[in-house]
C-alpha cells in the first residue's frame, strides 16, 4: 500500500488527539521535508522502495510532491479501482527527482495554512511514514523517536477509533513508548498493546507482516484485533528488510 493515511477533507477531528507539546506541526512538517529530500538528492532514483511495491526513490520524490499538490487542491477523489498515491506517481511519470523536489517545495511555500489545519497532522503522518520507507530502502535507519514520529500517530488512530466506534468492533487499549495509554474503540478492551509510536506508525501503515505484529508485545489474545489495527486492512507478506 502507497499510502499511510487516506485523505478525509472534512475527517471527524478528534480534539484527543492534538499534536503533543513540542514543535508545531509545520515544524515537524519541515524538518521531516528536509531530512528527506536530503536522502532524496543522494539516492539512486531507480532504487526500489519495496514499503510501496512498484515504486522507486523517483516515484517517491514524485509522490511526495504530488500528494501536497492534491491536499491543496483538496483532490480527494479517485476512480473507481484507482488509488490516490498511485495517481500522484503515474501524473508525473518520468519527472526527475530535482524536478519533484522543487515542486514539493513550491507546494510547500503555500501550504501554510493547510498545515495549521486539522489537515496538517494527516501531512504530518504522510511524510513521516514515507521517509521510513525511504530510509528502509536506503539501508539508512534514523529519526525514529522523533516527536514527528509519534505525531503521526493521532491521525491514524482516530480513524481506526471512529471505524471501530463505528462498527461495534472489539476495543483495545495502546500503552505508546513507557507511559501513555489510550483506548481504541468503546468498550472494555479485550487485549493491550505495548509499543513504541515508531513500531505502531510501522504497524497501522501495513509494513509489518501478521506474524511480525502478533509477536509484538500483547497482554491477550491479538487476534480479534489484528485486522482493525491495519488501517489499509492489510499486512505484509513478507517483512520489509531494515524493520
Amino acid at each position: 500500500m502507497s499510502d499511510t493515511v487516506r485523505p478525509e477533507p472534512e475527517a471527524q477531528h478528534d480534539p484527543a488527539g492534538e499534536q503533543p507539546a513540542g514543535q508545531s506541526t509545520a515544524e515537524l512538517y519541515d524538518a521531516c521535508m528536509a531530512r528527506t529530500a536530503a536522502l532524496l538528492r543522494d539516492a539512486d532514483p531507480s532504487t526500489p522502495v519495496d514499503a510501496c511495491p512498484g515504486w522507486t526513490v523517483e516515484a517517491l520524490a514524485a509522490h511526495l510532491a504530488g500528494a501536497l499538490a492534491d491536499f491543496l487542491a483538496r483532490r480527494f477523489d479517485v476512480a473507481d479501482g484507482d488509488d490516490f498515491g498511485e495517481r500522484t506517481v503515474r501524473e508525473r511519470q518520468g519527472q526527475a527527482v530535482a524536478e519533484s523536489l522543487a515542486e514539493w517545495e513550491r507546494h510547500r511555500a503555500r501550504a501554510g495554512d493547510l498545515l495549521a489545519s486539522p489537515m496538517g497532522g494527516v501531512l504530518v503522518a504522510e511524510v513521516v511514514s514515507h521517509e521510513q520507507d525511504l530510509r528502509c530502502a536506503l539501508g539508512r535507519p534514523g529519526a525514529r523517536s522523533d516527536q514527528s514520529v509519534r505525531a503521526g500517530l493521532d491521525r491514524p488512530l482516530d480513524q481506526i477509533d471512529q471505524r471501530l466506534r463505528q462498527s461495534g468492533g472489539p476495543a483495545f487499549r495502546l500503552v505508546i513508548g513507557d507511559e501513555e495509554q489510550r483506548i481504541i474503540g468503546e468498550g472494555e478492551p479485550v487485549a493491550t498493546l505495548r509499543a513504541s509510536a515508531y513500531d505502531l506508525l510501522r504497524t497501522i501503515g501495513g509494513r509489518r507482516t501478521r506474524d511480525q505484529v502478533r509477536a509484538m508485545d500483547w497482554d491477550g489474545d491479538p487476534e480479534p484485533v489484528l485486522d482493525s489495527l491495519a488501517l489499509f486492512g492489510s499486512y505484509r507478506d513478507t517483512p520489509l528488510r531494515g524493520e
